[in-house]
């Protein structure tokens, strides 16, 4: 009987993972767009950071 249970528990997660992986798949994609994290700047144009190789103290 134990047997029984422990099987239907583990058939039961996976059909239920099975079926969010599916609705995961389908889903119209209504995501918010990220944010690009790269600023592109122009050939004479410098950005208002700097950088160095030292590491801070």
């Amino acid at each position: 009987m134990k047997k029984n249970i422990l099987g239907a528990a583990v058939i039961f997660f996976v059909t239920l993972a099975f079926l969010l992986m599916i609705d995961d798949i389908t889903s119209n994609g209504n995501h918010e767009p990220q944010q690009p994290n790269v600023q592109v700047y122009d050939v004479n144009e410098q950005p208002d950071i700097a950088t160095t190789d030292q590491e801070e103290q």
